[in-house]
Parts: C-alpha cells; sequence; structure tokens
C-alpha cells in the first residue's frame, strides 16, 4: 500500500487521462519504499500507516511525480534523486520518530 494514492497522484500533477496508471502506481509504490526504511526500524516488518499524513503523502506525491517526468533521463535507477522539498519532509517526520 502506498503513501498517496492514484486520485491524489493524478491531482497534483493535473493527469487526466488513465493511459498511465498502472506505470504511476508502480512509481507510488517505489517512492513509499523509498522513505519507509527512513520512518521505520524494520522496513521489512511495517506497512505503511492507514492514513498517513499530509506531509508524507506530500513527500511521496513529490517523489513519485519527480520520477513520473524525468523517467528517461535517468542513467542509473538506483541514482535516482529526490526533489528537496520531498528530502525536507522525510527529515523532519525522521526527526520526530528517532529524536
Amino acid at each position: 500500500m502506498s503513501y498517496a494514492t492514484l486520485e491524489e497522484f493524478k491531482a497534483h500533477a493535473r493527469i487526466g487521462f488513465d493511459d498511465d496508471d498502472d506505470l504511476i502506481e508502480g512509481y507510488l509504490d517505489s517512492a513509499t519504499d523509498f522513505i519507509r526504511p527512513f520512518l521505520v526500524d524494520d522496513p521489512e516488518g511495517d506497512s505503511p500507516p492507514s492514513e498517513p499524513s499530509r506531509d508524507l503523502k506530500q513527500a511521496t506525491l513529490l517523489i513519485a511525480s519527480s520520477w513520473y517526468e524525468r523517467r528517461e533521463t535517468s542513467i542509473d535507477v538506483t541514482l535516482r534523486e529526490i526533489p528537496y522539498g520531498a528530502r525536507d519532509i522525510i527529515n523532519q517526520i525522521r526527526s520526530w520518530n528517532f529524536g
């Protein structure tokens, strides 16, 4: 389960068509998987919260939309960059969780 929904992503990215829905859901899942290790002690054992906070959704949307928009420019998919705003949100949430 992703921290943000397909509908939230499409509103965020202003997408009005359904052709890329499977691709977008993959980016949302990947963004959630990217964020989760920063927020929990055991990334494999914990699942996303049933109702993620607004800032967690925003970070997910920023990362997923960045990857969606720049999907052809990556040289190495393991070197994915994330937007600064998403990094700031993750760091803030992380400090709340781990002090």
